[in-house]
């Protein structure tokens, strides 16, 4: 326990086995708990209830969730100058009508940005990766937890721990990267500047989720402690480290064992070897879903989960106010329950919630909102995340050129944002089609594709294109559900349907990764007109790009690129923003060559087959047609010399010199990759283990150094420990693919 344990404990002592547990049980949703008339609040009587029958209320989720589930619009959600005086009205409620006055956490989902009607909707995880810069990820991470503390909110939920590992997945636009490596570099950097702010964070989803069987959601995942310790624990230490508060258990198995009664990940790993000291919190409705899948009743599966390690339930129907009867009839030790409070009130003691449960309200929010500083953190991550992937000149444009534009994305905003989206106001952003009207000096937009498969525009938009001087067609997908009629499961939120189509999300995964509709078709018609084609990738996931990629003058990746998304888009196809992204994740050839992340065991450094010949198919000739850390600019840079100086026992620091050799200014992401030989175990065929984003003006040379010590050259062996092994380690330097720097080193053991 933390320095507040004496204060906690006090509290504790006072509380009956009720109202500990009631701060455990979050049967009561937050999008539920109040009903808007004009611009008054009334609280539901299904909050009221909870705290008559229970004397306390522990933690609250998602007052703010404003979309297509909740109905909360404009005019019937919380508006931003409404959020301070409701949270405060329910705090007040709580306490003037609990028996020991303990103030109520409130939750709110953070993913990219907040979930919240006038929230700034920043890129998604998935675009944010190819920024290749955690520090500006974690400047923008900052600002959302300012926003959350600001409207009287305390827990930022957001997506930071699982691996994009298979983009049949639809949540893949919801994380960082396939490399561990790189995301947690992220984690880091986001956990800290979160925390800096003073509000909480809670981490998710632990544990492995992003290796689901089929790329299914919520499926088994089956993977050994090396590939738990070297893929998906590097995130979660580094959240530990920087002081994450709180973890949220994942929906799936991990080798048949449910992730929320997973007592080795929950205690053994999470507390026990990585220290965590903090909460963990079921996800909406898990522990009911174990229960059912289990074939469990409530008590059992509630008292199973709170053995194993979860201290808060989520959204689970009441299971966990079942651990009363269960204390009382001698299942469960009240100590178990005890420890689970003594980890809630120490977190509202850490946040001064007992001190000052009230926020004044002063303005301060819509103040921030309104300072811009939001919007200029999102267009800058906008501008840096698009993976510019094929160019053959046609860009930058000018801004007289004659544009065709298609694509659906062009004229709705939201199929810029990816899930975990507000509903917008009309002066909150423009689309694609708004900016490129201003922007250029004559720009036409018809739809041209149809996702549903209609050529009914077809002849039109051909049209058009023989009127213009290039074509700049969107292709992708959707994962928004608030552009037609869209069907929620009703308990966790998740799509199950809509009328409009939709393929990432929650509940979305695709069995092939093939662009939906007619957009291949309708870029070949295109093309016979022989005018220049521009693809731009909108979408939440990787997708099969081959034809794409051979018919197309340039094909960008701009994945959901947020509110500033659009501008964005302008000023790269224009040259005002020279392209530095590079992609988190591999683009495949087929989805039949999954997986395809590039840090394989035994993939050779050029990507060719191991010496067993078991790592390509017989009847293709490449599995990926874009690899991780790939991107182009519209600069050209030269990697000249490596130089490596050995500082002590396993810690060199390594030495590499890029020029920009071009008259553009540019900013290059300098990759550092290690390849092990020599070891007990088989290490993946490339990791990477440094980067670093630089500017450089014309002709400009800069040396860039990296240090590689025992986090980087460190193994999970058949010890089940960290260990360096004596070693040969190849080290690579450049833009992968194109790695043309290589040294040697030598590794002796070394144990931490």
């Amino acid at each position: 326990m933390g320095k507040y344990c004496e204060k906690a404990r006090k509290i504790l002592e006072q509380l009956t086995l009720r109202e500990k547990v009631a701060q455990l049980s979050q049967t009561v949703a937050g999008y539920r708990c109040f009903t808007r008339n004009g611009d008054d609040f009334i609280l539901d009587d299904e909050l009221k209830k909870f705290v008559k029958d229970y004397g306390a209320f522990g933690a609250l989720s998602n007052i703010l969730r404003a979309d297509g589930f909740t109905k909360h619009n404009w005019g019937q959600g919380i508006e931003p100058n409404q959020r301070v005086r409701v949270a405060n009205q329910i705090q007040k409620y709580v306490l003037e009508n609990s028996r020991i006055p303990i103030p109520v956490l409130i939750e709110v989902e953070a993913n990219h940005g907040v979930h919240a009607l006038g929230s700034e909707m920043f890129p998604t995880n998935l675009a944010m990766g190819c920024m290749f810069n955690h520090e500006l990820y974690g400047k923008i991470m900052k600002t959302v937890s300012k926003e959350i503390k600001l409207s009287g909110n305390h827990i930022g939920f957001v997506t930071m721990l699982d691996m994009a590992r298979d983009p049949r997945w639809g949540r893949t636009e919801e994380f960082f990267s396939e490399d561990p490596y790189l995301a947690a570099k992220y984690t880091e950097s986001g956990v800290k500047a979160f925390k800096s702010e003073s509000a909480l964070i809670c981490c998710k989803h632990y544990c492995a989720t992003g290796d689901g069987e089929g790329g299914l959601n919520a499926a088994e995942v089956n993977i050994g402690k090396r590939e738990l310790h070297d893929i998906y624990l590097p995130s979660v230490e580094k959240a530990v480290k920087s002081g994450a508060d709180i973890f949220m258990a994942a929906y799936n198995s991990v080798d048949g064992v449910p992730c929320h009664i997973n007592s080795y990940l929950l205690k053994d790993v999470l507390r026990d070897e990585l220290g965590f000291d903090g909460i963990v919190l079921s996800d909406g409705f898990a522990v009911q879903r174990n229960i059912n899948q289990l074939g469990l009743d409530e008590a059992e599966g509630a008292v199973l989960s709170i053995r194993s390690g979860v201290d808060i339930s989520l959204a689970d129907q009441g299971a966990f106010l079942k651990l009363i009867d269960a204390c009382e009839n001698g299942i469960i030790e009240e100590s178990y329950i005890d420890r689970a409070v003594m980890r809630v009130l120490e977190k509202k003691f850490e946040i001064g919630l007992f001190d000052c449960p009230y926020l004044e309200e002063n303005g301060a929010l819509e103040k921030y909102l309104a300072s811009g500083e939001q919007k200029r953190l999102s267009y800058q991550a906008s501008a840096e995340s698009a993976v510019l992937l094929k160019n053959n000149g046609i860009l930058p444009l000018k801004p007289e050129t004659k544009v065709a534009l298609f694509g659906l994305h062009a004229s709705n905003v939201y199929y810029q944002l990816g899930s975990y989206t507000a509903f917008r106001s009309p002066e909150e952003m423009r689309s694609i089609k708004e900016v490129f009207t201003d922007g250029f000096g004559n720009c036409k937009y018809t739809k041209g594709w149809d996702f549903r498969g209609s050529d009914e525009d077809f002849e039109n938009a051909l049209k058009i294109c023989d009127e213009c001087d290039v074509a700049i067609v969107t292709i992708g997908g959707n994962s928004s559900g608030m552009t037609g009629e869209t069907v929620y499961d009703r308990l966790n939120g998740g799509v199950i349907g809509s009328r409009n189509f939709m393929d990432c999300g929650e509940g979305l995964d695709v069995a092939d990764l093939k662009l939906p509709g007619n957009q291949i078709e309708f870029i070949e018609r295109l093309k016979e007109t022989g005018k220049p084609v521009i693809a731009v990738l909108v979408g939440g996931r990787p997708y099969i790009l081959n034809k794409i990629n051979e018919i197309s003058d340039a094909l960008l990746a701009a994945f959901y690129s947020g509110q500033q998304g659009a501008d964005a888009l302008f000023d790269i196809l224009t040259g005002k923003v020279n392209p530095s992204g590079k992609l988190s994740v591999s683009i495949p050839t087929s989805a039949g060559c999954l997986p395809v992340y590039y840090n394989r065991i035994g993939v050779s450094v050029d990507g060719k087959r191991d010496s067993d010949h078991s790592m390509n198919y017989c009847d293709t000739g490449k599995r990926v047609l874009f690899p991780f850390g790939y991107g182009l600019s519209y600069s050209e840079f030269r990697y000249d010399d490596i130089k490596v100086e050995k500082l002590k026992k396993n810690k060199y620091r390594i030495w590499v010199t890029v020029t920009n050799v071009s008259d553009i200014k540019g900013r290059e992401v300098v990759q550092l990759y290690i390849r092990g030989s020599g070891n007990t175990i088989r290490r993946r065929g490339l990791e990477l283990k440094g980067y670093k984003k630089i500017e450089l003006n014309p002709n400009e040379t800069k040396q860039v150094d990296f240090i590689l010590g025992f986090n980087e050259l460190k193994i999970y062996t058949q010890k089940n420990i960290y260990e360096i092994e004596p070693a040969k380690v190849a080290v690579f330097a450049g833009s992968n693919p194109n790695l043309p720097l290589c040294a040697e080193i030598y590794t002796e053991y070394q144990i931490n």
